[in-house]
């Protein structure tokens, strides 16, 4: 039970990474905000967690929306009076195209939900926590695209990159505070949606060098792991769990 105690906020939490990093969190102790858009599916995810395991709310925001994150966080503070740590894991993938069939709207859809939803959120857990005085954790989702790109998802890989840069600043930054600034960066991940895409996760697995697919769960347990005490001085990292794909 390692985040006994402890309030922890996670975005885009209604399905995926998000969903199953609240999961491992509530299991280790944690009360949780889960932030979400899909607000049925958000608010089935924290009456799960709540029936299980223990305190979920469910806070419908947009991430692109600065006063919707600031109200995410006020809305932590009133019912858990601090936060202690926030996994800025919401994103999106938009569509797949080549470099020369982009456009501004599509480049604008990615890096306003990935890079400019991230930065709304960190920034807005770095003011709380700085405020608070007791260090805490903040991590957010980067991905292996960033570090190995694929084609067809140049946004996204842009998007991601930014991520991993910003999170790299944050850390140096927030170090004198005692908060732990890392980057989780999964490689392909099997969750709801991408086991329902036939063969997809079969062919992938095909093209790691450990020939299996990182499981949701898998990635929950290790942010979970991340935001507890048992690693003080965890801060600035890459926290690659991708089944060898970045190698």
């Amino acid at each position: 039970m390692l985040l006994v105690g402890k309030a922890v906020v996670v975005t885009g939490a209604e399905s995926g990474i998000g969903k199953a990093t609240a999961e491992a969190c509530a299991s280790q102790g944690a009360s949780l905000v889960m932030a979400g858009l899909d607000t049925d599916r958000l608010m089935e995810a924290a009456a799960a967690i709540e029936a299980t395991a223990g305190a979920a709310l469910a806070m419908p925001t947009d991430i692109r929306n600065a006063e919707a994150v600031a109200r995410l966080f006020n809305t932590a503070l009133d019912r858990f009076g601090r936060i202690d740590g926030v996994v800025a894991n919401a994103g999106i993938i938009g569509s797949r195209k080549s470099a020369v069939e982009l456009t501004l709207e599509d480049w604008r859809q990615v890096l306003d939900v990935n890079l400019t939803g991230t930065f709304l959120t960190v920034m807005e857990a770095a003011r709380v926590l700085v405020r608070q005085g007791q260090g805490g954790s903040i991590i957010a989702t980067g991905s292996s695209t960033a570090l190995r790109p694929v084609p067809g998802l140049l946004p996204y890989v842009a998007s991601k990159g930014g991520v991993h840069a910003l999170m790299h600043a944050l850390a140096l930054e927030l170090a004198p505070h005692r908060i732990r600034v890392n980057t989780l960066v999964p490689g392909t991940t099997a969750t709801g949606a991408t086991r329902a895409m036939p063969g997809y996760l079969d062919q992938v697995a095909q093209s790691l060098p450990m020939g299996e697919v990182v499981d949701a769960a898998e990635l929950g347990r290790y942010v979970a792991f991340a935001l507890s005490d048992q690693l003080p001085h965890l801060t600035g990292a890459h926290l690659k769990i991708d089944a060898g794909r970045t190698l």
